[in-house]
């Protein structure tokens, strides 16, 4: 079982390691936070293809925290989209995701897509049964979410998603973990095509927290 993790930004990156961020590190910021004095702004621009920060660490390259089979918990953050270059099927645009050891696509992942008049948020991934649309998102407010997950490449595992303290979306048994792999990690940030959807999308991250209830992993 994995210990509990504030991963907020009252301390810096503290908690977060940048060993696969991309093309920007996100910036420590104080003008819109959810919680405290300071959340982190992920900004993208151009061509840029991606600035995610991986849960664990101290701000440096090491530390990722990996959920191996049969690991339960919940993980909770809070994001807010200022402006946004909207995804769309060919072009992923992913917010949050537990990704797998190794190269390719998480099976588990949150994006932002605008599609046939639905804008907002989506699911990506097999375990989350591909693209779908599950709820619109407004900019200039902040959500929060919190995945109850368990982790399995055999089939056992499950996952409950909410946003702002409603079940959206459940499903169980699934493979959190690409099967083949070991494990799964978490990846908070923007990764989209860039070439695909160039411009400029920008976000706030927040409340990063890591628990084995809903009261360690959600917002105060």
């Amino acid at each position: 079982m994995q210990p509990q993790l504030d991963a907020g930004f009252e301390n810096g990156l503290k908690n977060w390691n940048i060993g696969g961020v991309g093309d920007v590190v996100p910036t420590v910021v104080s003008d819109v936070v959810r919680e405290g004095s300071r959340s982190a702004a992920v900004v993208l621009t151009d061509s840029q293809d991606r600035s995610e920060l991986t849960l664990g660490g101290s701000g440096g390259g090491t530390g990722t925290i990996k959920f191996n089979e049969g690991d339960e918990l919940y993980y909770g953050f809070s994001f807010n989209v200022r402006e946004m270059v909207y995804g769309r099927p060919g072009a992923h645009n992913l917010v949050m995701q537990l990704k797998s050891d190794g190269e390719g696509s998480p099976n588990f992942g949150l994006q932002l897509w605008d599609y046939q008049g639905k804008r907002g948020l989506w699911s990506h991934g097999d375990a989350m049964g591909g693209d779908r649309f599950l709820r619109p998102i407004a900019h200039g407010a902040w959500q929060d979410i919190v995945v109850r997950f368990r982790a399995s490449s055999l089939g056992t595992g499950f996952y409950e998603l909410f946003l702002n303290g409603e079940l959206v979306d459940a499903r169980s048994g699934v493979n959190i973990i690409v099967p083949g792999r070991a494990y799964v990690y978490v990846k908070n940030g923007i990764y989209r095509n860039g070439a695909a959807i160039p411009g400029r999308s920008d976000i706030r991250l927040d409340a990063g927290r890591l628990g084995a209830t809903w009261a360690e992993a959600s917002i105060r």
